[in-house]
C-alpha cells in the first residue's frame, strides 16, 4: 500500500503548536505566505489556541506514518455563504513525496463530512508554480488576483 493511500487527517491540537510552527516557520512555506516574517512560539500558541475554539475554522495534521502536512479551512465572511478558504502546508521533510494532492483530498472530505461547505477558494502566490498546478488538478478554476496572489475556486458537490 502507498503513503497516499494511507493518508488520513486528525484534528489538530495544542500539542501540535511546536511541530506546526516548525512548518510555519520553514523559510520555503514563509516564502509563499501573505505573511512571511518568522512568529514566536507565544505567538504560535495564542493563534492555534484561537483557531481551535473557533467554529468557523478547522486545523487537520495529515499523517501517513507520522504528520506530513497540515491543511486549515477558514469561513470565508464576506462570500457566499458555505464558502471555505483553503490553506495548505506539506512538512518540509515530505516535499516532493507528490503528498499535496492527498493532503487537499482528505481536507475537502473532511469539511464536507463537518459542514455545509459549498465552495473552496484557495489563494495562491502567481509564482508558486507548483501549489498553482496542485489546485488546477485539484479542479479549482479561476485566475482573479488579489496582488501578488492568484484566487482560485473550486465548488463541492453533495453541498
Amino acid at each position: 500500500m502507498d503513503t497516499e493511500a494511507r493518508l488520513s487527517v486528525r484534528e489538530a491540537g495544542v500539542r501540535d503548536a511546536e511541530l506546526l510552527l516548525s512548518w510555519r516557520n520553514d523559510p520555503e512555506t514563509r516564502r509563499w505566505s501573505r505573511a512571511s516574517e518568522v512568529v514566536p512560539l507565544a505567538d504560535h500558541v495564542c493563534w492555534l489556541e484561537s483557531v481551535l475554539a473557533s467554529a468557523d475554522r478547522l486545523l487537520f495534521v495529515a499523517e501517513a506514518d507520522g504528520p506530513v502536512g497540515t491543511v486549515r479551512f477558514d469561513l470565508v465572511s464576506d462570500a457566499p455563504e458555505g464558502t471555505w478558504e483553503v490553506s495548505i502546508t506539506v512538512a518540509p521533510e515530505c516535499r516532493g513525496r507528490g503528498l499535496a494532492g492527498a493532503i487537499l483530498a482528505a481536507g475537502e472530505c473532511e469539511l464536507r463530512r463537518r459542514q455545509s461547505a459549498r465552495c473552496v477558494l484557495a489563494s495562491v502566490h502567481e509564482d508558486n508554480s507548483a501549489s498553482v498546478a496542485l489546485f488546477r488538478k485539484a479542479g479549482y478554476t479561476g485566475t482573479e488576483t488579489a496582488g501578488p496572489f492568484r484566487v482560485l475556486t473550486k465548488p463541492l458537490e453533495n453541498a
